[in-house]
């Protein structure tokens, strides 16, 4: 947490008045107002705690600190040491910024000189240079003689610009290091101090990571892949809220978020920080976390195409995959794992765009530097492919590395596990697991963790685990870049080449190789035994899931029909035949439960397909016993609101029905289905128009293939 100079002076008061000091002679000495002082009595509090030591109030004599000398020693050379740092000029300027976006009252120009240790005509010129900084989130930077300097602005704005300063400084993976460094030794190194700017309360965050963990734990469905950026949000919100700066006015789209499933989600989790932290969260502030959920990357659960407005994202990212295909030469088009992973990101990235949410790409440079060709070529498809959404380059980059990943993925012919560890984003993982696979065709059968998930116990003999975190409790591990250098495919190569994998031929010598290798001690206890337990474990598991897999698709299979309605007065009366129809045929048990959640999904948004004759109504819910995917023929056509908020006509309703708690098999099932509706002009026709036979026939021989897919795989 920064500390300001002010509140330095106040520390330093409190530790020399041994018999206790009053509030007003504080506030005479720093020459403010009672209220000032005693705010920021509420901060430096939580920083003392730090040092084993509180503040006693006593009436006739004010403040009094007590706890032990030598903590107050200790605090005492904390306020007090170190020379003046020297900053660059945008280091200077994001310390500015960092002082002001934190001040509740306007700051005198030559406090904020003595607080650099520069001159008041230094701090002018810097504050000129940050003011285009703080218009491009919509802040105003307020000076005036003998007032001072301040920043005004809405609150949702002013966290924006602390969350940007953060990411400024230190990277994703930078964080984690610093955080697990810190749990680990409950103090921060002064580099780290430097990176973070005591923007954020690292105490803080711990606990919020712990809360997170808690809840996912539980089952809340949190994305890796946003942890860290939901972390920070919720540490600078908690923090921003003790100190009594709260958001006050609903932003654009409010009412649009409280429907959501991610409204659900939040507010179960600002319900367990209240706890943890003893605080009132507004309900203002329960929409803001749940608009962090949908704008946060999600996270591959291989329900995309069973999510809220997919399909229509799934028909632009295809012609998107087609466009840049053609551009590159390169045969995508049939590349499920790009188009996933699109949708993955383009799903959050478009309503990012929408609310005027900004994002942070740290390798934004490397990858126009690195992939330059590629950059271009899909900014000019996405021109093409969404005319009327606006993508800054940090979005590209992005989809870049979704792109390049692909690209690469169809050059190579991949034989050793590997473990790869990413905190950036499911196209940061793929691109590395691909890189891996191509430069070293060794590897197969890459698995994604998560860095605040995995421990030792959870990597298999003879696996190799690679890093773009830095991980304390792991070893061994190649930590890397997400772009992989020609010296880390050497490390990495030399490495599985010197130890070989071969529990029988390990000598002595190849493991000292391999430790001065990849400067770490990588040997590996290879007891065959617990081989092949683990093998089996595996083999079990993994016939287990094409179980389950192979009866879902029976199922889904055995109860598909097409069927015909006759003319309905309204589109909720057609809801409630359609779902008591699958009453009567055992397949839900209560159909107005139904009835009622198919509504509800239809009122976030459309649900006909653009450009065709077909709405594909879907929902889970805990009155669904059977996983079922049918077709309704309407006598007459309807005129319904489509994905892209265009009315359209729709002939016929694709019902897609699953139970609320439900396995990854089924998700991904129902998702293949989804996305077979959209595969190809001859398949929207066959939807269209085929007869039951007909869809039948597709739907067995496409379902066949995907079945023998996964038992390929």
């Amino acid at each position: 947490m920064y500390l300001s100079a002010r509140e330095r002076h106040i520390i330093q008061y409190l530790i020399e008045a041994e018999q206790g000091i009053t509030i007003k002679e504080i506030a005479d000495r720093l020459n403010v107002s009672t209220r000032t002082i005693h705010r920021d009595i509420q901060g430096i509090e939580q920083m003392l705690t730090q040092y084993e030591l509180t503040l006693e109030r006593q009436s006739g004599v004010g403040l009094k600190l007590t706890g032990r000398d030598t903590k107050k020693i200790e605090l005492k050379e904390l306020i007090t040491e170190s020379e003046p740092n020297e900053y660059t000029p945008w280091e200077r300027q994001q310390l500015l910024l960092s002082i002001l976006l934190q001040e509740r009252e306007p700051v005198k120009l030559f406090t904020l000189a003595k607080e650099i240790g520069v001159t008041i005509a230094t701090i002018s010129n810097d504050l000129n240079k940050i003011n285009d900084w703080l218009q491009s989130f919509d802040l105003e930077m307020v000076r005036k003689r003998s007032y001072g300097i301040e920043i005004q602005g809405d609150e949702p704005k002013k966290r924006m610009a602390l969350r940007r300063l953060i990411t400024d400084k230190v990277s994703e993976e930078e964080l984690v290091s610093i955080l697990e460094s810190y749990r680990l030794k409950s103090e921060l190194g002064e580099q780290a101090s430097e990176k973070l700017l005591y923007l954020i309360d690292l105490n803080v965050i711990l606990k919020v990571l712990e809360t997170l963990h808690e809840l996912r734990r539980d089952g809340e469905p949190i994305a890796d892949v946003s942890y860290v950026g939901l972390a920070v949000h919720l540490s600078l919100a908690v923090d921003r809220i003790k100190r009594g700066e709260k958001i006050e006015k609903h932003s654009e789209g409010f009412e649009k978020v409280l429907k959501t499933n991610e409204y659900e989600a939040a507010k179960r989790l600002v319900k367990k920080l209240e706890e943890t932290f003893s605080i009132d969260i507004p309900q203002i502030e329960v929409a803001y976390v749940a608009m962090h959920l949908l704008g946060a990357k999600q996270g591959d659960d291989g329900s995309f195409f069973f999510q809220e407005t997919s399909l229509d994202i799934a028909m632009r990212a295809k012609k998107l995959i087609e466009a840049v295909g053609v551009r590159t030469e390169v045969a995508l088009i049939n590349d499920h794992s790009l188009l996933e992973g699109l949708i993955s990101h383009l799903k959050p990235a478009l309503f990012r765009m929408e609310q005027g949410m900004k994002i942070y790409n740290s390798m934004l440079p490397a990858i126009k530097e690195g992939y330059a060709p590629l950059f271009n070529t899909i900014k000019e498809c996405v021109v093409e492919i969404f005319p009327t959404w606006s993508f800054p380059d940090e979005e590209i980059g992005y989809l870049v590395m979704h792109f390049g990943s692909a690209i690469e993925r169809s050059k190579k012919k991949a034989v050793i596990k590997a473990i790869v560890i990413c905190s950036s984003g499911i196209g940061t993982s793929k691109l590395l697991a691909t890189r891996l696979e191509k430069e070293i065709p060794e590897i197969q059968g890459i698995t994604h963790m998560s860095a605040f998930d995995i421990t030792q116990d959870q990597i298999p003999d003879h696996t190799v685990v690679i890093s773009t975190v830095p991980l304390m409790s792991i070893d061994p591990y190649f930590l890397v870049n997400p772009f992989l250098s020609k010296k880390e495919v050497d490390r990495i190569r030399q490495y599985i080449h010197s130890y070989n994998w071969n529990p029988n031929n390990k000598t002595k010598e190849q493991a000292a190789d391999a430790k001065e290798v990849s400067k770490m001690e990588h040997q590996i206890d290879a007891e065959s035994a617990s081989d092949d337990k683990w093998a089996k474990e595996t083999v079990l598991s993994e016939l287990g899931h094409i179980e389950q897999l192979s009866s879902l698709i029976n199922s889904v299979l055995s109860h598909f029909k097409l069927k015909s309605w006759p003319v309905c007065e309204s589109l909720n009366e057609l809801i409630i035949q359609l779902a008591k129809d699958q009453e009567d045929s055992s397949l839900v048990r209560n159909s107005e439960l139904v009835a009622d959640a198919l509504m509800k999904r239809e009122e976030l948004g459309g649900l006909a397909i653009p450009g065709t004759t077909l709405a594909l109504f879907h929902t889970r819910s805990d009155a669904v016993d059977i996983a079922t995917f049918t077709v309704h023929e309407l006598e007459e056509s309807m005129l319904l609101r489509g994905m892209d908020n265009e009315d359209t006509e729709v002939k016929r309703i694709l019902l897609m029905l699953a139970p609320l708690e439900w396995n990854r098999e089924g998700l991904e099932l129902m998702s293949f289905i989804s996305a077979l509706v959209i595969e190809s002009s001859e398949s929207i026709r066959q939807f269209e128009t085929g007869d039951e036979q007909e869809i039948f026939t597709l739907l067995e021989k496409k379902l066949k293939e995907y079945l023998i897919t996964k038992l390929q795989k």
